[in-house]
Order: structure tokens, then C-alpha cells, then sequence
């Protein structure tokens, strides 16, 4: 299991946090999702991590995630989708509004 390799305290990349626990982008129930989206991290195993919230339902390890970003500075909001990308979704599975971290290959 992969770990952050970036000075950055607490970062989990084995794991996401739940859309229940927060509004697309925002705030509910009195949480605020853990890191900034768009937020970058390189990992142990080579590969560069983004935080983003998935668009849609996304199965665990799928390997064709595409990003997208939206909103203004310094409010963006990084959408993942599970189709056409770069990108590989956390190894657990992901509903709407989750957010976790994405990696891709870092060359």
C-alpha cells in the first residue's frame, strides 16, 4: 500500500472520505474535507497523487480517470470521472461527492 513520500502530516492515500460527511466542494454536517483539491503528493511507489471529488460512482482501482477542473482561484473544484484519463482511483470503491487521492504515473 502505497504511503506520501511529501512533507505533509497525515496524508492517507489508501483511503477516501465520504460524501456524507460533506457537500460537493463545501461544507455539511460541520466537516471540510481533509486537503485543498488539487492538492499534490508524490508517493513511495513513484507516482504523483491529486485530491479530487468523484463525479460519479467509480470502482475501486479503475485506471482510465480523467480530471477536470472548475470554479475560480482559489476555489477549484477537481472532479474525477471514470472514463478516458490517466488517472487511478483509490482501492476501495467511490460514490458521488467522495473524495480521495488519484495517482497517475509520474513520467
Amino acid at each position: 500500500m502505497p504511503f506520501s513520500i511529501t512533507p505533509e502530516i497525515a496524508v492517507d492515500l489508501n483511503n477516501t472520505f465520504p460524501a456524507t460527511l460533506y457537500a460537493s466542494g463545501g461544507v455539511a454536517q460541520g466537516y471540510t474535507p481533509p486537503y485543498k483539491q488539487g492538492q499534490e503528493v508524490w508517493g513511495n511507489d513513484g507516482k504523483r497523487y491529486v485530491f479530487a471529488v468523484a463525479g460519479a460512482t467509480i470502482t475501486a482501482s479503475t485506471t482510465t480517470c480523467n480530471v477536470t477542473r472548475s470554479g475560480s482561484d482559489p476555489n477549484y473544484i477537481y472532479t474525477m470521472a471514470a472514463t478516458g484519463g490517466s488517472y487511478t482511483s483509490p482501492a476501495v470503491g467511490m460514490v458521488t461527492g467522495d473524495f480521495g487521492w488519484f495517482s497517475a504515473a509520474s513520467v
